[in-house]
């Protein structure tokens, strides 16, 4: 065989197995592309999902500062009302212990004492009116007898 036949040969053995590895290559490099796609698309939804989750995290937040606000106000309405619970039951003791019976009875008694004293203070007035009219009228008929 000649040494050319023999070179073309051994060149044409390199080419085949050269372009067998292109398309080795090749068909590796379409997947890869297709594969990145995927990887691309599924990023794109997941960052869109994370940003949806990120945007619903600030909601929350956002959500649960007005209700640490608000619980934070009613605890403050809660005191308050305890403050007037406790208020209110002094109150009603004071009123309770004020309706006993012997409370009446002894409150009545003193009213009693209250009306005696201002009864009695009437009747010394009205003696003293008495008898200043009684002057007065003394001293009206010992004028016209003069």
């Amino acid at each position: 065989m000649r040494p050319e036949t023999a070179a073309f040969r051994e060149l044409d053995t390199l080419v085949r197995n050269l372009s067998d590895q292109l398309a080795g290559y090749r068909r590796r490099a379409l997947s890869a592309e297709s594969r990145t796609r995927e990887l691309e698309q599924l990023v794109a939804e997941r960052d869109g999902t994370l940003i949806e989750v990120r945007a619903d995290g600030q909601r929350s937040n956002q959500a649960r500062a007005l209700l640490e606000a608000k619980v934070r106000e009613l605890e403050a309405k809660a005191e308050l009302a305890k403050a007037e619970v406790v208020r209110v039951q002094a109150a009603f003791a004071a009123a309770a212990e004020a309706a006993t019976p012997q409370a009446v009875d002894s409150e009545l008694a003193r009213e009693n004492e209250r009306l005696r004293t201002r009864l009695a203070e009437a009747g010394e007035k009205t003696t003293q009116l008495g008898e200043r009219v009684r002057f007065l009228r003394q001293q009206i008929g010992h004028g016209a007898e003069r």
